[in-house]
């Protein structure tokens, strides 16, 4: 009966986390919940990893059928013993979904049942610190919804976010639209921002654009090439001037 129901299926467990797609998982993030997905059906159980269903984002592993049983004991003591090391992974994988912003994820079996149901450790929005400001953003415009006087803008900014933000001039919203895709906008938006992991964002349909710029998209090393002509410019002795660029903006 067991090889029956396995049959149908290319996968023996999925981890399912639910509505958000792969596109909207950084890389190393992703990397990191198949890692503990692994660690959580035992390393020693040899999963191997059968794809990303794109209904939300399921990774898929598949356990050879002479360890499914000892994977299956496993799961068992990661739900009943708290202190056990399994169930300490479980909890780890939780606190990566709450990091992430994730309230739920599912472990599927392979036929579709819900052998466990994680809860994301999402940080309460009244927690999370905010203030009312004026401040710059810098992304793609990526689509302009609306019919209204209310229009919002779609904007993947720098960390690969989705921003929306509120246009209330429609001569502004058309302006942008012409910007679809078409390289990188500045925008100066006043409204609330909120710290997240990346520093202070805008509020989702929480800032109001202001005004705009399209910026340069001549290549940074060609910028400091230029810089380095400059008579007297201390960029010019540096070995890597990009590297102590990005020191002083903090990315390393």
């Amino acid at each position: 009966m067991y090889h029956a129901l396995m049959a149908g299926s290319d996968y023996t467990y999925m981890l399912r986390i639910l509505q958000r797609n792969p596109d909207r998982i950084r890389m190393d993030r992703l990397g990191e919940y198949m890692r503990q997905f692994a660690e959580l059906l035992g390393t020693e159980n040899f999963p191997t990893f059968k794809g990303i269903k794109q209904a939300s984002t399921g990774l898929k592993a598949d356990i050879p059928v002479e360890r499914q049983h000892y994977t299956k004991l496993r799961l068992v003591e990661a739900k009943t013993n708290f202190e056990s090391r399994p169930a300490r992974i479980l909890r780890s994988i939780e606190d990566l979904m709450g990091k992430d912003a994730i309230k739920e994820a599912q472990l599927l079996d392979s036929v579709g049942n819900v052998v466990y149901l994680f809860r994301g450790h999402v940080e309460e929005p009244d927690k999370v610190p905010k203030l009312q400001q004026q401040g710059i953003v810098d992304g793609i415009v990526t689509g302009i919804v609306g019919a209204d006087d209310t229009m919002h803008l779609h904007l993947r900014d720098h960390f690969d976010q989705d921003l929306k933000l509120v246009i209330r001039n429609e001569n502004l919203a058309r302006d942008l639209l012409k910007q679809f895709r078409e390289g990188h906008v500045r925008l100066t938006v006043h409204g609330t921002w909120h710290r997240t992991d990346f520093g202070w964002v805008p509020e989702s349909n929480k800032c109001t654009v202001e005004s705009f710029e399209v910026l340069e998209e001549t290549p940074l090393q060609d910028v400091f090439m230029e810089i380095a002509e400059i008579p007297g410019n201390g960029w010019k002795s540096l070995d890597d001037p990009i590297f102590e660029w990005e020191k002083l903006r903090g990315l390393h």
